[in-house]
This record gives C-alpha cells, sequence and structure tokens, in this order.
C-alpha cells in the first residue's frame, strides 16, 4: 500500500486554530471509529494488504515500548524495519518483531536513511533521543513519509520552526507523540476550562524534576556493535560514558543539555502541553519568561507569560514551593487534574479532540493517515510547546527575565540569550529542507 504521492486536507502552510476545531469535530462527528468499518477484518483486524508499511527508527526504551502499540493489527500497520546505531537493540528489535509476526521477514539497518530510501515504507516513528528527532523528522518529510515523533518534539526553538516548516512543505501527516496531554489532564479539563465553567482563567501551574544541565562524565569504553559517534549525530563530540546515552526513565541522556532540555520538556511536554491545550493556547509561545527567585518573580519557580498576561507557573519537584500535576485557576474557582469533583461543563464547548472517535494517540494517527487530516497533536502543537520548555531551561541559564519574539524566533535585546536558540551541529548532521 503506497501513499507516497497522497495528499493532507488542509493544504495551506499556515493552518487556524479555527480550521482546525472544525475540520476534527467533522471528522469526529462524521466518524465513529478510528478505521474505517469497510478496512476491518476478521474481529476487527485490518487485512494484511490493507495494512501501511512502518518502520521505527531508535529501538531503545520508548522505541521498544511504542512499537508494541504500532504492532496492533487492528491500528492497521505493519512494522517491518527498524534503525539503531547499536547492534544488540538492532537484533533485539528483529527477534521481537519476527516473533510477534511469527516469520523472518523484518529489516534491521544502523542508519536510519537506508530506511527512507525505500519506496515500500509509508510512516516513520521517531523514538531517538531528542537531539535527533528534527533531522530524522525533517529528512522523513522530504522522503514522503508520514511521520509520528516521541516528545519532546525538538531540541531547540529553531528546530521547531524547521519541523512545522518541513511538516507543511511536503505536506506530510505529522504527529507529536505526548499522549498525556488528552488521555491524563486534557480530556478531564478542556471542557470545563473552555466552557466558562471556572470562570476567567490568569493562572496555571505544573511542577516537573530539574532542567538540562551540563555533562562532565569520564570516558568509558565503547561497547562492541555500538556506533557512538552516529549516536552523537548531530551534538557535539563527546567520550562515550554510559549514563550519557542510557535511555532511564528517571535520567541518562534525557538530563543533558546536548541531547535533551531535562525534566523541564520531558515532562513539561505533557504538562505544560496539558495546560497549553485545556487553556486553547497550545498554539501559541510565550511572550515573557521570569526565572526563580527574581525582583520580577520573588517565588522558587519559573514564570511563562503569554498573551492577555495568562501567567503558567512551572515548580520544581523537591523544593519546598507545592507540587502541581495540573492545576488552573480561574476567577470562579480552582480545578486541579485529580480533583474536578466540584464544576461541570457549561454546555458543550467545542474543542479538539482526538479524531475519529480515536481513544489515544496511535489511534488518533492511524485514522488521520488513512483520512489524510492533520493528527490531534499535529507537529504545530508539539513544537510550541517544546519552544516554551526550551525557554524555560535558558532563562534559568541566564538567570534574567527575558522576552520573546516568536515572529523572529529571538530574545528582544539579549545577544547572550540568543545564543541558545540554535545550538550547533556538527557538519554532516546539519538540517536540509
Amino acid at each position: 500500500m503506497t501513499q507516497k504521492n497522497t495528499q493532507v486536507n488542509n493544504t495551506t502552510d499556515k493552518i487556524s486554530r479555527r480550521e482546525l476545531l472544525a475540520a476534527t469535530a467533522i471528522s469526529a462527528a462524521a466518524s465513529p471509529l478510528f478505521i474505517p468499518s469497510n478496512a476491518l477484518g476478521r474481529e476487527g483486524q485490518v487485512p494484511p494488504n490493507d495494512q501501511i508499511p512502518l518502520a521505527l527508527i531508535g529501538y531503545g526504551n520508548r522505541g521498544g515500548d511504542i512499537i508494541r502499540g504500532f504492532r496492533d493489527v487492528r491500528r492497521g500497520f505493519r512494522a517491518i524495519a527498524f534503525a539503531d546505531c547499536q547492534e544488540r537493540q538492532r537484533e533485539r528489535a528483529k527477534r521481537d518483531t519476527d516473533a510477534h509476526y511469527q516469520n523472518k521477514d523484518s529489516k534491521v539497518y544502523e542508519r536510519y536513511e537506508d530506511i527512507l530510501d525505500r519506496d515500500d515504507i509509508n510512516v516513520i516513528v521517531i523514538a531517538t533521543p531528542d537531539h535527533w528527532h528534527t533531522k530524522i523528522a525533517v529528512e522523513s518529510c522530504k522522503a514522503g513519509k508520514d511521520v509520528f515523533s516521541e516528545k519532546p518534539l525538538t531540541h531547540t526553538p529553531m528546530e521547531s520552526r524547521e519541523i512545522v516548516a518541513a511538516a507543511r512543505k511536503y505536506n506530510r501527516v505529522c504527529s507529536s507523540g505526548s499522549q498525556r496531554v488528552w488521555e491524563d489532564y486534557g480530556h478531564k479539563m478542556v471542557e470545563i476550562v473552555q466552557s466558562g465553567a471556572i470562570g476567567e482563567v490568569k493562572e496555571a501551574w505544573f511542577s516537573t524534576n530539574h532542567e538540562g544541565k551540563d555533562c562532565y562524565l569520564p570516558a568509558q569504553e565503547i561497547p562492541k556493535g555500538f556506533n557512538w559517534d552516529r549516536w552523537l549525530g548531530p551534538a557535539p563530540w563527546r567520550p562515550y560514558n554510559s549514563e550519557r546515552c542510557s535511555g532511564n526513565y528517571g535520567g541518562g541522556w534525557r538530563r543533558w543539555w546536548d541531547y535533551g532540555n531535562g525534566f523541564f520538556a520531558d515532562w513539561g511536554a505533557h504538562r505544560l502541553g496539558g495546560i497549553l491545550y485545556i487553556l486553547g493556547i497550545d498554539d501559541q509561545e510565550p511572550v515573557e519568561m521570569l526565572p526563580p527567585n527574581c525582583e520580577a518573580n520573588p517565588q522558587n519557580c519559573v514564570v511563562y507569560i503569554y498573551k492577555n498576561d495568562v501567567k503558567i507557573y512551572h515548580t520544581v519537584e523537591r523544593t519546598n514551593m507545592p507540587q502541581h500535576d495540573v492545576t488552573i485557576v480561574g476567577s470562579e474557582g480552582t480545578i486541579t487534574s485529580r480533583d474536578l469533583k466540584n464544576f461541570k461543563p457549561i454546555g458543550t464547548p467545542k474543542v479538539r479532540r482526538y479524531n475519529g472517535g480515536a481513544r489515544n494517540i496511535q489511534d488518533d494517527f492511524c485514522y488521520c493517515v488513512r483520512n489524510r487530516i492533520r493528527p490531534f497533536q499535529d507537529f504545530l502543537y508539539g513544537a510550541a510547546t517544546a519552544t516554551a520548555c526550551q525557554l524555560a531551561n535558558i532563562v534559568v541559564r541566564m538567570g534574567r527575565p527575558l522576552k520573546w519574539d516568536a515572529q523572529k524566533t529571538a530574545f528582544v535585546n539579549d545577544e547572550q540569550a540568543n545564543r541558545f536558540v540554535v545550538k550547533p551541529k556538527r557538519g554532516q548532521y546539519e538540517i536540509n529542507s
């Protein structure tokens, strides 16, 4: 099944929030199932000839987790190829996949470019460390593939422009991978807030662990079968250390500035992304950032300031500040993601939802690939949230308030802070769209 030349509905480079809400509302109302019924075979399975060929890039902790969802035959994909720079991960990918399909058909590669060269693969799933997301996504779009990328979607504010531009230029279906935006937070709170049940919202709170840190771990011997230079890719050359590249959800590469933006970005993609969606501003970026413990913000937290003076407070776990999953403060009351019992929506406001009655983010993506519409977590939204998390990292590094000009992708009159808007990439790993 080849979809390389198919187009995404809503072909304008800039889709308005109103257009996207209208499109998703229409598709949800018209299509109660996440896969058209005529595509389903026995026991709700998609017939083999109608399954969409898919490849996964990055078979670490998250890659191994996420591919199990995409192998569910009810979703209509078939995983046929994998790329990873570690031989043991490639071997695990093939072993697990061949066992699942009870054949020996899956192919594995060290270089993801070899997968992009294949005309028989329509969808790319990216589960690499953050510093690789944008380059692979841009090149996948250029190769005519649809893309599902893990969160945080990008590594720098400039990459957020590049990744959305590529999705629009090549007219691909592209989804950011934060399932918690809707499944943990949005579906519980969005109708309450957007219906006006808690009044006008000017304030919200969430917590994560720490920002990205510089890494000074000592050199270790590179394991056999591990292409370390390839793992580093766009990032600066550094000596191998197992903790530098560990996929441990509680540490590893996520902590380090060269490869991620700490838990500000890792959990910020979920919690800040949820807040922005609930408030209906997840296509926007902050206009100002305040660091902790400054004259303008004497509290021990980061403050994101959006248009209309909406303030979002980001506390760091294990401090003396109150901890928050997601808290929304309105003029008529306060709700949290774990305590909604005192509020109900006023009416039924139209809000962006998973498409086609989908119940999770992978089903939403499947529906959108088949129907050529933009997903619930279109790259536009994942990029805006990722940028905000990156700005939070930068304002903590600078230790002073910063004003952000989203149109120019630059801080206002702050040359030092602007050096972090783009992270230099090693020559052969530059992004070319």
